[in-house]
């Protein structure tokens, strides 16, 4: 098993896009899992990096990391994100009738995209975040706020302005770093490196994947993280593994799958190595 030491995680907010499937809630553990165990030498590759919560918090921590999502979608909205400032982000709150507009654009900007996923319930860039009875007002609500109020700290008092605030903040967070290169390739673009840290979060088991066609084929990403194990260090996090190759080395026992339905909610998050 894997040793944390938590007193040693750094403080502070995770950051990262509002995003599904994202780490943020783990992410500053596991990355503290990686220097503990395995040092700050090592470039670290976020392979399936998403809204970046791994990559920002590498970054945080100094470490060198090469942040890579097949969805260039969401590479580009997280390099927007840190190139902008506080002002382009109060921006990004929009009403119901915009939302759908842009929602319905067959050619969207990089900008509509990061509005649709700020806006949208759960951040899933379907629908609006409030319904069609209230959203109105709870719009003009967080517009006046935002103009008449500092939304990055100082006014506190209802639901609406927490909801904007927190989705502003999660933004704003990320322009304390400095710009990166992010990558839009398939894992096996990556088989040729050595002497590496693999951080691997990939699709969960016979489930569907941005960019990929179809089923994610868990088993032959299993074949692939089992190879690049012999030359790098190769962590892989998921609820389940059927391969028996692979073995949990940490379990997040407070981080809970939020899937709907059964047993799913009981699931929890950990990581898996070749051992």
């Amino acid at each position: 098993m894997l040793k944390l030491d938590e007193k040693k995680i750094r403080k502070g907010k995770p950051i990262g896009l509002p995003y599904q499937g994202s780490k943020k809630k783990i992410s500053k553990k596991i990355v503290e899992i990686i220097k503990q165990n395995f040092g700050t030498d090592k470039p670290i590759y976020d392979i399936f990096g998403g809204g970046g919560a791994i990559t920002a918090e590498c970054m945080l921590n100094g470490l060198e990391v090469h942040y890579n999502d097949l969805d260039k979608d969401i590479t580009d909205m997280f390099q927007r994100v840190i190139s902008q400032d506080r002002e382009w982000i109060k921006t990004l709150i929009i009403s119901r009738e915009e939302f759908y507009k842009i929602k319905n654009k067959a050619d969207k900007t990089v900008d509509d995209n990061i509005k649709l996923l700020v806006n949208s319930f759960g951040n899933n860039k379907n629908g609006y975040l409030y319904s069609k009875e209230w959203s109105d007002m709870k719009y003009n609500l967080a517009i006046e706020i935002i103009d008449k109020h500092d939304v990055f700290s100082g006014y506190k008092k209802t639901d609406t302005y927490k909801n904007a605030k927190t989705r502003l903040q999660q933004l704003e967070r990320l322009q304390q770093l400095e710009r990166l290169q992010p990558t839009n390739l398939s894992y096996e673009a990556f088989y040729d490196i050595e002497d590496a840290i693999f951080y691997l979060d990939p699709p969960y088991e016979n489930t569907g994947h941005i960019g990929y066609a179809g089923s994610f084929d868990s088993q032959k990403f299993y074949d692939w993280a089992f190879e690049m194990s012999k030359k790098n260090i190769v962590l892989v996090s998921s609820y389940e593994i059927s391969d028996d190759r692979f073995e949990c080395v940490y379990e997040f026992k407070t981080a809970r799958s939020t899937m709907q339905g059964g047993a799913a909610g009981n699931r929890t998050e950990k990581l898996f190595m070749v051992v």
